[in-house]
């Protein structure tokens, strides 16, 4: 037998294997493995990955503080206590950053925290014991994997109950729970605050499938059913609002009470959930002196505490404005969207007392598929025969998350985008859920539309949750590895180039490097901004990205005033200081602008090529005789007004 022939009989039953791999196996696994990478990267590009150096995290303080049998993490400092009101921020704001305490809370002269104990008890105090000190990044990292494999697992058991969906669509549907959860978004900064966030989100994972299994096979030990009732109240020890998965057990009792005597059945599910609740009633009682008290009443925040109302109806509307609906902005440079301050795009008026939000991406434009939940009350009544007994617990995740979103909106007066991890997951079960009964239960084209539809709106989510890992609040990745985000930027600006040419003009894309610097954000019939207000000191450099259709010159305009900082000041004096103003242009020689003794309307011509163009504007000293007026040590600077490019 010839090896050609041999060859061809060898790859025959390879083929076969491959084939009759389970395609559920392969789309969740597969993923999976896909997704642990991605995670990874995220992390380490955000903040180094370490088992040892994560002494100054506050869960780590926590930690100790509990292998120490006490409930505070440090003495207050001195400074903080003799303060007149040390809750409030124009007061506290230069301990608070010497001593890195921000949001720490502040009570009785010592230091406590207002997150869940759950994660340093379950994670921590074990590496603690081992000698371990882990970093924020590894922390979350951890409870984010762990969390999407039982997200992963939770939603093989769905796929296998609706029957014998196509590989894609099971490979898009896990793309999607992992992609879509908002965890990717938590480990591009991964504080104190994504600590506590993530774990909540491990632990609701695993008991969401626990609770899945047990209703699927209608049968569960006892052992398994505790397991999931204790997972629901560490999830709650993590983040209170996720105490609502309780509602779960209801579902779980009915589907398998016939298998297990009524007492032991109860006791499974109810002790260590409620075993878990008296516990942390107790934690705020030892700490503060009240059973629902987690201490925001006394915490070091960017608001006085004291003197800011929380649970207010006023605060509902806002909050599911920028929780439900609020859009994230396009953007002419690489990721192309990103989150932008709210409240620009806040159709009312804001309450005076609500404080301003940080970036926030509405449910509706950031994972559309949660817009077949529309349908799921006719599902309920026709269609849920695919999900047989799912359907109860799958529909419950989506009410249990609105429940979740409604809360967190009237409780707290702001938003930002992290606390959507709470719940963003289980929308996405519970839409997952329609989309797969719908397409088990259609056939012809109605099912080829359907298909067609949750595909786009699940890539569409896809997108846009890989777009807001990339910068995160504060764009970790840019400033920890600016190469590669340059690199990233670069190999991207084809795509930006053509957006360029399609709007027909040069746009300002990006300003960095200006002190406070507000940015009008790109409108939808605009990819560019316009910086409204900042300022540069005297011999700093402010970068300007510009991307251009093709060769020509366009002008920067706007208005610009000399000024100055006293020494040890805090407010900056205007009408003398920097006079001239120096603009860098790769490929070709650098020019000198001169400002105005007292400011005023500036246009400069820049020459700019297809593509991307950098350019630097740095403050030149005062050497004039107005000069003179700077006293000495001050700061010079130019304040910059409405600096916007014209397309020449």
């Amino acid at each position: 037998m010839s090896g050609a022939q041999t060859g061809r009989i060898g790859a025959a039953p390879l083929y076969a294997r491959i084939k009759g791999l389970d395609r559920v196996d392969v789309a969740t696994h597969g993923t999976f493995l896909l997704m642990v990478l991605f995670y990874i990267w995220i992390a380490a590009t955000s903040l180094p990955l370490g088992l040892h150096n994560g002494q100054a995290d506050p869960y780590n303080l926590l930690t100790r503080a509990f292998l120490h049998f006490h409930l505070w993490i440090a003495q207050a400092p001195s400074e903080l206590q003799h303060l007149a009101n040390p809750y409030e921020p124009a007061q506290n704001a230069k301990v608070t950053a010497e001593y890195a305490i921000h949001d720490f809370v502040l009570y009785k002269g010592r230091l406590y925290l207002t997150w869940g104990p759950a994660p340093a008890i379950v994670l921590l105090v074990p590496m603690h014991l081992l000698g371990l000190a882990p970093s924020p990044s590894f922390t979350v990292l951890i409870f984010s994997v762990v969390g999407l494999g039982f997200a992963l697992a939770a939603l093989r058991v769905l796929l296998r109950k609706v029957g014998d969906p196509p590989l894609w669509m099971c490979t898009l549907s896990a793309l999607a729970l992992a992609i879509s959860s908002i965890v990717p978004f938590l480990l591009r900064r991964p504080a104190v605050y994504e600590e506590a966030i993530a774990g909540g989100y491990c632990f609701a994972m695993i008991g969401i499938w626990l609770a899945l299994s047990a209703v699927s096979a209608r049968r569960a030990s006892l052992r398994r059913l505790a397991l999931m009732s204790l997972c629901f109240g560490l999830a709650a020890g993590s983040r209170p609002t996720l105490g609502l998965l309780a509602v779960l057990l209801v579902p779980v009792y009915l589907a398998i009470r016939g298998t297990r005597a009524r007492r032991g059945l109860l006791l499974a599910l109810l002790a260590p959930i409620g075993i878990c609740f008296v516990l942390l009633l107790a934690y705020n009682e030892a700490r503060f002196g009240g059973l629902l008290e987690v201490g925001v009443k006394y915490q070091l925040a960017g608001y006085n505490p004291q003197t800011t109302q929380f649970a207010s109806l006023r605060y509902l509307l806002p909050g599911l404005w920028f929780y439900g609906v609020n859009p994230p902005h396009p953007n002419i440079l690489f990721p192309f969207i990103t989150l932008g301050p709210p409240p620009l795009l806040y159709p009312l008026q804001l309450p005076a007392d609500y404080v301003k939000p940080e970036i926030t991406g509405g449910l509706l434009p950031m994972e559309p598929i949660v817009l077949l939940l529309f349908a799921a009350p006719w599902v309920w009544r026709r269609r849920r025969a695919p999900l047989g007994s799912l359907a109860l617990p799958l529909l419950l995740l989506p009410c249990i998350g609105l429940a979740i979103m409604l809360f967190v909106s009237y409780q707290i007066p702001s938003a930002t985008e992290r606390y959507a991890a709470d719940f963003s997951t289980l929308f996405m079960f519970g839409a997952l859920a329609v989309w797969l009964a719908l397409y088990a239960r259609t056939h012809g084209t109605r099912r080829r539309l359907l298909s067609i539809a949750g595909a786009i709106l699940l890539t569409w989510g896809c997108i846009v949750g890989v777009a807001v890992s990339f910068v995160g609040y504060s764009n970790r990745l840019a400033i920890a590895n600016p190469g590669t985000w340059k690199t990233l930027q670069q190999a991207f600006s084809p795509f930006s180039t053509a957006l360029a040419s399609a709007a027909g003009h040069p746009i300002l894309a990006e300003a960095e490097g200006l002190t406070f610097h507000q940015t009008a954000m790109p409108g939808y019939g605009s990819l560019g901004a316009t910086v409204k207000l900042g300022w540069i000191f005297q011999n700093e450099n402010a970068h300007l990205t510009i991307v251009s259709p093709d060769t020509r010159t366009a002008t920067l305009q706007g208005t610009v005033t000399p000024g100055y900082l006293p020494s040890g000041g805090v407010r900056i004096v205007l009408g003398a200081g920097a006079s001239a103003l120096l603009i860098k242009d790769p490929g070709h020689p650098s020019s000198t602008y001169s400002v105005p003794g007292g400011g005023g309307a500036f246009v400069i011509p820049v020459q700019l090529k297809p593509g991307l163009n950098h350019l630097t504007l740095r403050p030149l000293s005062n050497t004039s005789q107005r000069g003179a007026r700077v006293p000495p040590g001050a700061r010079q600077l130019l304040v910059f007004k409405n600096l916007t490019l014209a397309a020449g």
